[in-house]
């Protein structure tokens, strides 16, 4: 009779070890889908903070990019895994400055150095060196000095342009 009474005993103790496991499994499972629900939140934050980084983005390049009349500037890149990478180039109609033959880098410049004068409601002159290399420079309401090679020249001559 003692082995029924201690096998009884042992099967009441495995039933209610049984009864704790199963117990402790919905618990776990409840825990599961409250943190499923979470992450699917944070998710979802993340989703709306990425778009709004995208339109700040495309907000702040168009309203920089309004300000030039050649210039435009790239001052984002979305990368593959679709981050937006800080990076500030320098386009022209779509080309890269450093694709830029010389005389379109120097009317960017010239672009660039106006709106900044307009920006700051500043005036100076402006040196364009290596003028020759350009027939038609960017007009600046300021004064431009051209500095051009002449091969032929034998002096310094010095030409007053309006």
């Amino acid at each position: 009779l003692d082995g029924v009474v201690d096998a009884l005993e042992e099967a009441d103790k495995r039933l209610n070890d049984y009864k704790k496991t199963l117990q402790r499994i919905e618990e776990l499972m409840a825990e599961e889908r409250k943190l499923s629900a979470e992450l699917e939140e944070v998710d979802r934050q993340l989703y709306l903070t990425d778009q709004f980084i995208r339109t700040k983005v495309s907000l702040l390049e168009g309203n920089i990019n309004s300000k030039f009349c050649i210039a435009r500037f790239k001052m984002f890149e979305i990368q593959l895994n679709d981050n937006v990478k800080e990076t500030c180039e320098t386009l022209v109609d779509g080309v890269p400055y450093s694709n830029l033959n010389r005389g379109a880098k120097l009317n960017v410049g010239l672009d660039i150095i106006r709106t900044l004068q307009e920006h700051y409601n500043f005036s100076c002159p402006v040196w364009v060196d290596n003028a020759e290399a350009v027939t038609r420079l960017t007009p600046m309401d300021c004064q431009m000095i051209r500095l051009v090679v002449d091969a032929s020249a034998k002096e310094l001559d010095v030409r007053e342009v309006s």
